[in-house]
């Protein structure tokens, strides 16, 4: 496995960049356990701590999960193909239900990410990304909390217009199609910001949902994070 030792970004990044690809391009598929700690020590000379952290990044992505005794294994279904699935915007799956969207962009400029996020662009942790936050209402009442983060190649996004589809903007002014990626889905409990911008009590539980996505090149897209309020509207997520 080529791990480069020649970098400006920790190795770990590295190394969960390499696990990364050989997930997202199938050559560990679904369901399958990738080789041990000692194994990937023993096949890039790197440390157990190094290993240990690229692999933490991986299971904070959610292309990873670990069991105990077992070792690591590849999730269910971490590849979302365009062939198989639609990136369908948000504005549009809820327009599908029959609700009217609005959204309104509530910070946007270059700040610093997660671990896994900045490990997802192969960026060091403490590197800049665009972040893009828009709060989007539903029949006029917010119903989601949405933050995005991109390349600085992307930074032409913190003064476009983002009122409608994101997916649009890219495909259509800076010609990048989301093509592949996974997603996410988990309980959280409302921040102070969220709960005020999503007019709901601190620590009110939402429904969180994460995506990492790459181009048609396969290189990194974006990674968003969404929060959901549950009582006020259902949203569908579209699988195929």
């Amino acid at each position: 496995m080529n791990v480069r030792e020649t970098t400006a970004n920790p190795l770990y990044d590295e190394l969960a960049t390499t696990l990364r690809e050989n997930i997202l391009t199938g050559v560990y598929p679904p369901g399958s356990k990738i080789p041990s700690e000692s194994e990937l020590m023993e096949d890039t000379g790197l440390s157990r701590s190094t290993v240990r952290r690229a692999l933490e990044v991986l299971v904070e992505e959610g292309l990873l999960t670990k069991e105990r005794g077992r070792g690591a294994f590849v999730t269910g279904d971490p590849v979302v193909d365009a062939k198989r699935a639609a990136f369908t915007s948000f504005a549009a799956e809820m327009a599908k239900q029959g609700h009217e969207v609005a959204t309104r962009t509530v910070d946007a400029g270059l700040s610093a990410a997660t671990d896994g996020v900045t490990a997802f662009f192969g960026i060091p942790a403490d590197g800049q990304l665009v972040k893009i936050m828009r709060l989007r209402y539903v029949d006029g009442e917010p119903f989601c909390l949405e933050t995005s983060y991109f390349g600085t190649d992307l930074a032409g996004l913190i003064d476009t217009d983002l009122t409608g589809s994101l997916h649009r903007v890219l495909r259509e002014v800076f010609h990048r199609e989301p093509a592949r990626g996974h997603k996410t889905f988990e309980v959280c409990f409302a921040t102070q910001n969220e709960a005020f911008l999503l007019d709901v009590p601190k620590a009110t539980p939402l429904m969180l949902v994460t995506d990492y996505v790459c181009d048609a090149d396969g290189a990194p897209l974006y990674a968003s994070k969404r929060v959901m309020r549950t009582d006020r509207a259902k949203y569908r997520e579209p699988i195929g």
